[in-house]
């Protein structure tokens, strides 16, 4: 079979491997990011918790809001909202949400004016975040 491929046929199989390994070098490249992930609740836009988010980290964590307490769930590296009462989040479409674990995900509690989101922690500064690992 190699007898009968041409010149071209050769380069043009080299360059597609050559493109094929490029491609894979950068998508690995843009897929390390070693940067740290904070889950950060915002309740009617003020920051009321900031936490590190970690592959290893396994628990539920309490925030205030008004004069209710609400809860997350952090496990694989994902955050999801747990569900709260009918009277305080009627809808529950917060909870409804599931995990999240990406940075253009979000969680949102209309009622209750809370947002989850994730972040890219490119300035760490340990000392207002509460580590989780």
């Amino acid at each position: 079979m190699l007898n009968k491929m041409t010149l071209w046929d050769k380069i043009l199989i080299s360059l597609l491997i050559m493109i094929n390994i490029f491609w894979l070098g950068l998508t690995l490249l843009l897929n390390s990011n070693d940067e740290n992930k904070i889950i950060e609740i915002k309740v009617y836009g003020d920051i009321v918790k900031k936490l590190e988010l970690t592959e290893y980290t396994e628990d539920i964590y309490s925030f205030q809001f008004g004069e209710n307490i609400g809860y997350i769930e952090v496990k694989n590296g994902a955050v999801r909202m747990l569900e709260m009462d009918k009277d305080i989040c009627p809808e529950g479409i917060c909870s409804n949400t599931g995990w999240i674990k990406e940075e253009y995900e979000t969680i949102v509690c209309m009622p209750n004016g809370i947002i989850v989101n994730i972040k890219a922690d490119k300035e760490s500064n340990l000392d207002d975040i509460d580590v989780i690992a």
